[in-house]
């Protein structure tokens, strides 16, 4: 085996592994990204909850008034 086959195969190798790498990183984002997705739906709900709530409070202004 001359040096430059060797060089080709090892830097094969090292190409297989960095595309692994990326496979495993890509996974990691969607879920990261569907997670931030699922928070984003609890915040709105918390933002309607908290409206809801000034309003009922305004509400109990005007009638203790």
């Amino acid at each position: 085996m001359t040096p430059d086959t060797i060089l080709i195969i090892l830097f094969g190798i090292v190409i297989l592994i960095q595309l692994c790498i990326m496979y495993v990183m890509y996974v990691r984002i969607r879920q990261l990204l569907d997670e931030c997705d699922q928070m984003a739906g609890r915040i709105d709900l918390a933002d309607n909850e908290l409206e809801e709530l000034a309003k009922n409070v305004e509400e109990l202004k005007k009638l203790k008034i």
